[in-house]
């Protein structure tokens, strides 16, 4: 398990419907900006969730669907802008990507006067990029019209059906917002396809198909690092690296730290995601398994060093009691002294080269990693300046002041106490 960001591109080719992810509410990544659909709004009773066919290419809060419209349908589309998925982006330029790069989007369109012709490859090009500026709310809105009439996909039995049911053969376009100096893999985004039919059922009346049908989510064991907090401005978030290992609320990020620092991990610990878990032991594996860990710690008087190889076996493995209120806290002391990474130019950037780290895995006692929701972080170290400290040597009524990075005192003095 590789804690690194990958930067990826849409790709609409379906792989697999994911049962995990009906739930179509959007969750915004902590400090990333957003563009958000607003209207109009999909759920499973209208379209199919496919977020899980983006996960490697996307930010972990960016959200996909799927659904059908009627050849010649005019679409308009409203979006919310955030800058940090909370705060109104006003006056803020947002582009809009119609038949999105990598996608195979087929279909055709018109905005304003403006004709939209799909690519003719499916590759980086797409059919267009429409300009919008969002209104002091942070909303912007697009209008795009089909003017698709042949090829078309026979009438859907609902607007929830399989799209690997399509017959004679699919005709779509993907729709991908796109924050201005932002990439896909720093911004939650939600993507939206629109297969073009014949006809399509009427939505007031359709019910949903027997794969949309809700499916209740078991409540399961969290153990969440509160404390430090790790956003997009202090930190690399890898979640989507993860996900296949974990369970889908997990999360991870990775972070610099100076060599010889020291850190403190607090967790909040649940039985079921909101009851705090009290009086409960609970752990962290240090230099976790798989990671590729190679840093050195101390805990307490415990010395940790990294595991001989890549595989199950992990630096050390510490132990703690929560409170009344179900926290935990880890204390944690670098003892590198030297690293091959260069101090970052930003605590965000993402790493390159040779890298030092080591990642944190929590653990609750009777919980695998598919059974419990956990944040891991990793944290990679530089190497910090070494700093000269300064002595003072004496020899009878003599004294002499030494500095340098280890002072010691010439022959026939002594440090004075």
């Amino acid at each position: 398990m590789k804690i690194r960001t990958k930067v990826g591109i849409v790709s609409a080719a379906i792989i697999s419907l994911i049962a995990s992810m009906l739930s179509l509410q959007s969750v915004n990544a902590a400090g990333f900006p957003s563009i958000r659909l607003v209207s109009p709004v999909y759920t499973a009773s209208n379209s199919v969730d496919s977020t899980g066919d983006i996960t490697q290419y996307f930010t972990p809060g960016s959200k996909a669907w799927y659904s059908y419209i009627a050849a010649g349908t005019t679409l308009t589309l409203k979006y919310h802008v955030t800058t940090d998925g909370s705060t109104a982006a006003a006056n803020t330029q947002i582009s809009l990507q119609v038949d999105a790069p990598y996608s195979g989007s087929k279909a055709n369109w018109i905005s304003g006067g403006t004709a939209i012709k799909a690519p003719a490859a499916t590759d980086a090009t797409f059919g267009a990029e429409l300009k919008g500026t969002t209104d002091a709310n942070g909303d912007v809105t697009f209008v795009i019209q089909n003017t698709d009439s042949s090829g078309l996909e026979t009438a859907p039995s609902s607007l929830t059906m399989n799209r690997d049911k399509v017959t004679p053969a699919r005709l779509f376009g993907t729709i991908l917002p796109v924050f201005p100096g932002k990439t896909q893999t720093t911004t939650d985004v939600d993507i939206v396809t629109f297969d073009i039919a014949v006809s399509v059922p009427d939505a007031s009346t359709a019910t949903p198909s027997a794969s949309a049908t809700p499916v209740a989510v078991k409540a399961v064991p969290s153990m969440r690092l509160i404390s430090p907090v790790y956003t997009g401005a202090n930190s690399v978030d890898t979640t989507s690296e993860i996900l296949q290992y974990y369970t889908s609320a997990a999360k991870a990020w990775y972070t610099y730290i100076a060599s010889g620092s020291t850190i403190t991990l607090k967790y909040k610990v649940t039985s079921d995601g909101t009851t705090p878990l009290a009086n409960t032991e609970v752990k962290i594996q240090v230099d976790s398994p798989y990671s590729g860990s190679k840093a050195n710690w101390l805990s307490g008087s415990t010395k940790i060093t990294a595991p001989a190889a890549t595989d199950a076996t992990f630096g050390a493995e510490l132990k703690a009691k929560t409170n009344a209120a179900g926290e935990v806290t880890f204390v944690l002391k670098n003892t590198d002294t030297k690293s091959p990474v260069l101090a970052p130019a930003t605590p965000n950037q993402v790493a390159k080269g040779a890298r030092y780290f080591g990642t944190i895995k929590p653990i609750i006692p009777g919980f695998g990693d598919k059974e419990s929701d956990v944040d891991l972080v990793s944290l990679e170290v530089y190497a910090a300046p070494v700093k000269a400290t300064s002595i003072t040597c004496v020899k009878g009524k003599l004294t002499k002041k030494v500095t340098a990075i280890k002072p010691t005192c010439p022959k026939g003095y002594t440090k004075k106490k």
